[in-house]
């Protein structure tokens, strides 16, 4: 008995030290105002049956199971086992612990141990020794040594790298299902069936088991208390080993089936049990029970942990991973009331509330005790839609039936009957001069007092609208009025009314309620938003960001540091001083905090268009679709530090990088590149919002969104950096931004090096060119001249060619006008010769022109008849009858060129291989002319054996009047015109020739089959 008080002494001192903490879960208040979320595979969980849940000192969660291990990070769970990681042997996991180093260390079912170091698993480095392949149990101790609990193999250690066993015989075979360490550095092992030892320098100083005052041999779990106290779960119940070595029984849990211990900051000792959690308050000796809530059932909880926000997360083998959170908020539900549809909650003078639901009565809560008033009118399935108690004891009701006025049992109905302007009536207030006003769905506002009507106040008198949401009394007696689609009257106390609306046409603006901030400003809540009225005018108020729909229903004041709005997805909390800031344009967004089931509230979805209240105590009170919500507002402040912040994974082209390296180099080419990153806030991870910004990119942050993911695609070569901020549910941020910096590689052509070489290139091209250019200007001035020269020597030549035959022509006429009449034939014959030579000369230009100008016109060549019409226009000049002529034609297939051009050239060569012949020189004068395919191409080779050319004229032939020797009688045009022209339809001609043996000429034409036209 001492010994328990020196332990309730010491929970005391600890129970006020916790509580000057701010810590959750005060053991002197039951466990009834909390929330409780659930995970399961439904979720991502790899399954229901988990062994642990561990935080580690980054804030991570890692989920044990038996089909691999889960990291949650609030925004994904994800899952690791035998298919992501070839160095499993099997799925199974039973526990985690790290050391000082942030080294996470893995208990496997038949992988021995993992670790995870820098964002990477490892099986666990081992210098000598070796660990067994089953680990149900570790412990991390404070001299860094890793201790190890085997199935069926005894007690293992791992120093400096060094595995071996602890050799304890009574220990060697056992199951080791728990270890921990006390404050003096004493081990404390429990295992299945052998009790539980207490080792020190790897020695028993202790053993106990059920001969010996052990509930149970069977030891689930263990945790040692700051007070020096080693608790111990078995099969059979809770016990604690005093500072004495004493087995201790807790009463509260006697046969209780517990599988795992947790201590909180006020020393209160949490078991997870087969059916539910406990909780034994050593300085009450009084254990509480949570069972479960919301249909999530706590049974067969494997491990219980504290976060660092405050809240408790469980694993069960049958329900997957929850979350117990102590709440400000508190719910009055059934079987307490009569329905969990709520539509009006009235504090009476008396200071009862009460409650209006759908039932046909009202529900009556004193503070403590519950009780129930019937309604004898029916009111037809719809409730009571407002309540107003009166002095003398009389209920004033507002139902859709009528007003009801409830004096004991006897109960009077205004409705259509007798009077009233409408049956569906919402609201009803009295003012300070004890007239009574009832607001209608479709009649308008009603002045009622003494059983009388005394003015109805509609579209037709003095309102814009006969849907009336609300009415509120200023100080002043002005009536403030909240209609559907008619705006904001005030009526004053004279009977004048003013009509305030929000925008031009106010349809489809429903003014739920009106909280007045003084007589000339007031908050008003709308389905469109919180409206702000001040200085005769409504605003629209700018809240903070949110990607959900709400509709807004109230406000209330807690008449201390906040506003509270009721929604249609929870509870708003609004603080004053933003507000004010908000109101005085220091902010231009007005921050709340948004609580919902997640924060204790039975239902999130407010009851719509009804009033919440403030009650004396000040306690607001909510309708909901779930009950009653109570809020404290001077109860638990969650949220006030800051988030920790993380970025989980750098995925590109679905690759992972490695995020713990100072700077990542990515190789060229990259298309997408994901960035995942989480707030480490658990209260309520849904709601928890980012701001991001990829510097080097981006000038500005993004807006805040609720997705913890982003996709960028294609970026450019250069250094980036990919920054986040955060902020939990409670809209703290945390603006010291986690990064990640990397560098995107450039292809070849995105380097400087490769814009120098395009410089370079550019710089050598437009050298090339305008060297080119030079060139070719030189060669055109050489051309120029060339032109210039051969034009000079061309008018040169011929005019002289033309005057000779002219000069002939006259010399022989002169002669034959003074001759004698015998010699005219003579002269005629020589005149006949001049002119022929002039025409031929003529012709020769002719050609040499239209060479020039004219482009070419490609066609079938018929080399045979070319040649044979070429040989017939010639064949009446001197010698060609007594030359032989052999003519030759292998070609093959069509060939097709200039055949205008071509014949020319041919009439050239063949009429000068006969013009300039010297038959009476030869035995047997011949010209030869032979036609042949050489592959695609033509070679034509005309052979004579006439006088020949010297070799030292050769190299000539082909200039422009150039004349071998002066017995010529040509013009020296054929062959200049012939070489043109072969140019023109490009084809090469070459000479052999000897003095007095005769000349070979051989013309080379390329087949212009592809230039034909068709």
């Amino acid at each position: 008995m001492r010994l328990l008080l020196v332990f309730l002494v010491f929970s005391f001192f600890v129970t006020v030290v916790a509580k000057g903490q701010g810590s959750t879960f005060d053991p002197k208040e039951p466990i009834q105002n909390f929330s409780l979320t659930q995970w399961t595979a439904e979720d991502g969980l790899s399954s229901n049956n988990l062994t642990n849940v561990f935080q580690d000192s980054r804030g991570l969660l890692w989920v044990t199971s038996f089909n691999g291990v889960m990291i949650y990070d609030g925004e994904r769970i994800e899952v690791y086992d035998i298919n992501n990681l070839d160095l499993l042997e099997t799925d199974g996991f039973y526990t985690v612990v790290e050391d000082d180093d942030g080294v996470i260390y893995l208990g496997s079912q038949g992988s021995s141990i993992i670790s995870y170091s820098n964002s990477r698993f490892s099986e666990l480095e081992i210098s000598s020794g070796s660990l067994p392949k089953s680990v149900p149990s570790l412990l991390v101790s404070k001299s860094g040594t890793l201790y190890v609990g085997s199935n069926n193999q005894g007690l293992f250690k791992l120093e400096n790298g060094i595995a071996s066993q602890v050799d304890v015989p009574m220990l060697n075979k056992s199951t080791i299902s728990n270890i921990k360490e006390d404050g003096e550095g004493k081990l404390w092992v429990a295992t299945e069936g052998q009790g539980l030892f207490g080792l020190r320098d790897e020695q028993v100083e202790s053993h106990y088991s059920i001969k010996n005052g052990l509930l149970d041999d069977y030891v689930e779990s263990l945790i040692c208390t700051s007070n020096g106290y080693t608790m111990v779960a078995t099969t059979q119940g809770l016990q604690f080993v005093d500072d004495h070595g004493q087995l201790n029984e807790v009463k509260g849990l006697t046969n209780v089936y517990i599988n795992y211990l947790q201590v909180d900051e006020w020393n209160s000792v949490w078991a997870g049990t087969e059916n539910g959690l406990a909780r034994w308050s050593p300085m009450s000796d009084k254990v509480d029970w949570v069972y479960g809530k919301s249909g999530i059932d706590l049974v067969r909880i494997s491990s219980i942990i504290k976060d660092e926000e405050n809240s408790l997360w469980l694993t069960s083998s049958r329900t997957g991973l929850m979350r117990l959170k102590e709440s400000q908020l508190s719910n009055l539900t059934q079987p307490n009331i009569s329905s969990n549809r709520v539509n009006i909650i009235h504090e009476s003078w008396n200071g009862k509330l009460y409650i209006g639901t759908d039932q046909n009565l009202l529900d009556i809560y004193d503070g403590s005790s519950f009780s129930k008033l019937e309604i004898n009118t029916d009111l037809g399935g719809n409730g009571v839609r407002d309540i107003y108690h009166d002095r003398d004891g009389s209920l004033w009701l507002a139902t859709y039936v009528g007003i009801i006025h409830k004096m004991g049992n006897r109960e009077t109905l205004y409705s259509t009957a007798n009077g009233m302007p409408a049956n569906n009536f919402r609201t009803v207030i009295k003012d300070k001069n004890g007239f009574f006003w009832f607001g209608s769905r479709s009649g308008g506002l009603v002045k009622f007092a003494d059983g009388q009507i005394l003015e109805i106040l509609n579209n037709q008198n003095k309102l814009e609208s006969n849907f009336i949401l609300s009415a509120t009394e200023s100080k002043n007696g002005d009536l403030y009025i909240g209609t559907h689609s008619g705006g904001m009257t005030i009526l004053k106390p004279s009977g004048q009314t003013i009509t305030y609306h929000l925008k031009e046409d106010d349809s489809g603006v429903l003014l739920f309620n009106i909280d007045l901030i003084s007589d000339s400003e007031a908050l008003i809540t709308a389905n469109i938003g919180l409206i702000h009225f001040y200085e005769d005018s409504l605003r629209l108020i700018d809240l903070a960001i949110d990607q959900r729909s709400k509709t807004y229903f109230d406000l209330v004041d807690d008449e201390k540091e906040n506003f509270w709005m009721t929604s249609n997805l929870g509870i708003l909390q609004i603080e004053k001083s933003q507000w004010k800031q908000y109101r005085d344009g220091k902010i231009e967004e007005l921050p709340y905090i948004l609580l919902d089931e997640n924060d204790g509230m039975n239902n999130k979805e407010c009851t719509g268009a009804t009033r919440s209240l403030l009650t004396a105590q000040g306690k607001i009170m909510i309708p909901t679709l779930g009950g009653v919500c109570e809020v404290n507002p001077t109860g638990l402040k969650d949220g006030e530090r800051k988030p920790r912040l993380c970025i989980r994974n750098v995925l590109v082209d679905s690759e992972s990088l490695r995020i713990d390296e100072d700077q990542t180099v990515i190789e060229a080419g990259a298309l997408r590149y994901i960035f995942e990153f989480a707030v480490l806030s658990y209260a309520a991870p849904e709601r928890n919002q980012f701001r991001y910004n990829l510097e080097g990119f981006e000038k500005e942050w993004s807006d805040p969104v609720y997705d913890g993911r982003v996709e960028y695609t294609n970026l450019p070569p250069g250094k980036y950096t990919f920054k986040v901020i955060g902020a939990n549910e409670s809209n703290i941020w945390n603006t010291e931004p986690v990064s990640f910096t990397f560098r995107v590689k450039p292809f070849f052509y995105q380097t400087i090096w490769f814009y120098l070489l395009v410089v370079l290139f550019i710089i050598g091209l437009f050298l090339i060119i305008y060297k080119w250019r030079i060139s070719f200007i030189n060669r055109q001035n050489i051309e120029l001249k060339k032109v210039n020269a051969e034009l000079d020597r061309f008018v040169y030549s011929a005019s002289h060619e033309i005057r000779s035959p002219l000069a002939s022509i006259l010399g022989l006429i002169n002669l034959a006008r003074m001759g004698e009449v015998e010699k005219q034939h003579q002269y005629f014959d020589h005149i006949e010769k001049s002119v022929n030579r002039l025409d031929d000369f003529i012709q020769d230009i002719v050609d040499y022109s239209r060479n020039a100008r004219l482009g070419i016109e490609v066609d079938e060549v018929d080399f045979e008849t070319t040649i044979s019409n070429i040989l017939a226009d010639i064949s009446h000049t001197k010698n060609f009858d007594i030359i032989r002529c052999n003519t030759k034609y292998t070609l093959e297939g069509k060939f097709y060129s200039d055949s205008k051009r071509l014949k020319v050239v041919l009439s050239n060569i063949i009429t000068n291989a006969f013009k300039h012949h010297t038959p009476d020189r030869v035995d047997d004068p011949f010209v030869s002319i032979e036609v042949s395919n050489v592959k695609k191409d033509v070679k034509i080779q005309v052979v004579d054996n006439g006088p020949g050319i010297e070799k030292k004229d050769q190299s000539k032939v082909f200039n422009m009047f150039y004349r071998a020797t002066t017995a010529s009688e040509g013009s020296g045009l054929g062959l200049y015109i012939v070489e043109e022209t072969l140019e023109k339809i490009h084809g090469i001609i070459e000479i052999q020739s000897k003095k007095d043996e005769g000349t070979s000429f051989v013309i080379t034409l390329r087949n212009l089959a592809a230039l034909h036209k068709k």
